[in-house]
């Protein structure tokens, strides 16, 4: 029997993939499986939905592995500020324009990964790191937190949490749990306690929160626009 030649192998290997790639036999879309405890696919948006999919497809071709083998913890908004969206490599120039995108972190083989995404562009990014060199594990900590001040703000301000823009973070120590916002008539005992501050963007105005990756506090408090 005549052997197969290479490029018909690859041609049966990449249909195989395909098919098996196929979550649903009636063409349903795929199933966009989180971390337990970290989200659920139910609440995404449609947007967030084609996000995650590309990062899985990103990192599933990265790594070599099946699609069911990743999983989703946070998918964050993230204005890049050039167009290495956040992953520039050695000798190569960026344009320097602030660039709307993704920053997702997933897992696979029980190893944290980070894709950046950015006009519908996702790349697996290794040297990724957020606001001071954070580690991943607490960068998965860091971004709930970042995720819970968009909602309490896009809640506060009527308007859909796409329209919050995360724009800083800086670290900070406080000289107790206040988190230098006390609530009136609360007293708090001294020690410090270290935490960021997280700088988001609606319109043309910024807000800013006090965390201690455990509880997010907008300080000071939003007043009316």
């Amino acid at each position: 029997m005549r052997p197969f030649s290479k490029p018909l192998v690859a041609v049966f290997a990449a249909l195989l993939v395909a098919c098996n790639d196929e979550s649903e036999g009636d063409g349903a879309p795929a199933k966009i499986p989180f971390v337990p405890g970290q989200g659920s696919e139910e609440k995404l948006t449609g947007t967030e939905r084609d996000i995650a999919q590309l990062a899985i497809d990103a990192l599933a071709a990265d790594l070599q592995i099946a699609k069911d083998k990743i999983a989703i913890d946070t998918i964050r908004a993230v204005d890049w500020p050039d167009s290495s969206i956040g992953c520039p490599q050695p000798g190569r120039a960026y344009l320097q324009v602030v660039t709307p995108g993704h920053k997702i972190t997933l897992r696979a083989n029980g190893q944290i990964y980070f894709v950046h995404e950015a006009n519908h562009h996702a790349i697996v990014c290794r040297q990724a790191k957020v606001f001071g060199g954070i580690t991943p594990q607490r960068e998965i900590v860091f971004a709930k937190q970042m995720l819970a001040a968009q909602k309490d703000l896009a809640d506060r301000l009527g308007v859909p949490t796409s329209d919050i823009r995360p724009a800083l973070g800086e670290e900070r120590t406080w000289d107790d749990a206040s988190l230098s916002c006390p609530e009136p008539g609360v007293e708090y005992p001294p020690g410090k306690v270290t935490g960021w501050v997280l700088t988001l963007k609606h319109g043309m105005r910024d807000y800013t929160y006090h965390t201690d990756l455990r509880r997010t506090i907008p300080c000071p408090r939003i007043t009316a626009e």
